[in-house]
């Protein structure tokens, strides 16, 4: 593709972006002012489609994008440095400067403040209770039978659990219990927790040390069912998008979205990966071609531990959510490396 055909197509695609209706060639000579014709303009749109790079909904209608459009379109601006979004930067530092406690309402709160700034669905992924360190276990008697467990991680997150043993249990009991798990596992990933006890339960056992094995049981059906924590925001927000504009993809939409299970499948992922990672129409994940998906991790002390996406029409501002994914992402990594 020479250089005049590719500014053709660039200028089709941001005029798409800011119309949301077929371009024609008419439209982008006035606006562009490339120095060539309409009818040059046309025939090199004609020269696009037969390309893969432009479809054309109807024979008397402009040209509009096709994945292979947006994808060189997003290669284009990727090859540039994306500048930071100092007002987002702003917006996330001064709404949530106060949320230095529970991680979880942090990462809730970021989601919901990117949703509303951006108008699009936000999720963010967390592999906080899979790949965090354990600083610290309490238990505590609820009832007979019923223990209540409360898991601090180092990265400053609490989960708490009741869990219920067959055996009943003394306050002085639990907190033996508590002193032994946090002498054997403090600073243990809880993913590696996990894999310690399918072995150790049994070897414990073995020796009939049975408040030992009371101890893992409690510790095992507390942190098995811990998992990847998600936060989602904004299905209103993209609803409202005119490329959403009728029942039917409406309902595409909804499906989409309430599969949460690809969102996180992907998402995780994406979880090594380095950078801002975009995915097109019928690239994602989602079934659809209607919707884009541009996304990234963030880090804890240089290791990853969870990811930021933003998922919005195939017709998306893919430079300015660049720029929104990547200021956040660098922002969440900014606030985790502080903690």
């Amino acid at each position: 593709m020479d250089e005049r055909t590719k500014k053709i197509l660039i200028a089709v695609i941001q005029s798409y972006i800011q119309l949301a209706a077929p371009v024609g060639s008419r439209y982008i000579s006035k606006k562009y002012g490339l120095g060539v014709s309409p009818a040059t303009i046309r025939n090199a749109m004609s020269d696009l489609e037969e390309m893969g790079y432009l479809s054309q909904p109807h024979a008397s209608s402009g040209r509009m994008p096709t994945d292979k459009g947006y994808r060189l379109f997003v290669e284009e601006i990727r090859a540039c440095n994306v500048s930071a979004n100092d007002d987002l930067l702003t917006l996330l530092s001064n709404n949530n400067s106060y949320l230095m406690g529970d991680l979880n309402d942090f990462l809730d709160s970021i989601t919901r403040a990117l949703s509303k700034y951006s108008r699009y669905l936000v999720v963010t992924l967390s592999s906080t209770m899979e790949k965090s360190r354990l600083k610290k276990i309490d238990l505590s008697n609820l009832r007979d039978n019923v223990v209540v467990v409360l898991l601090f991680t180092e990265e400053g997150m609490v989960k708490h659990k009741m869990v219920e043993s067959k055996d009943v249990l003394t306050q002085d009991d639990l907190t033996k219990i508590a002193s032994y798990l946090n002498s054997q596992f403090r600073g243990y990933t809880l993913g590696d927790i996990r894999k310690a006890l399918l072995d150790i339960v049994y070897q414990e056992m073995a020796m009939r040390d049975d408040l030992v094995a009371v101890a893992l049981n409690l510790c095992k059906n507390a942190i098995y069912p811990c998992n990847l924590d998600v936060f989602i925001s904004g299905i209103s927000a993209l609803i409202e998008s005119p490329d959403f504009c009728d029942i039917q993809k409406i309902k595409e939409l909804s499906k989409a979205v309430d599969d949460k299970q690809k969102i996180i499948t992907l998402l995780d992922k994406m979880m090594e990966s380095e950078g801002v990672q975009v995915y097109i129409g019928t690239e994602s994940f989602l079934d659809t071609e209607e919707l884009s998906l541009v996304a990234s991790t963030f880090c804890d002390k240089g290791r990853p531990f969870g990811v930021l996406g933003l998922i919005g029409p195939q017709r998306m501002d893919y430079a300015s959510v660049i720029s929104i994914v990547d200021t956040s992402a660098r922002f969440l990594s900014n606030h985790l490396q502080g903690r």
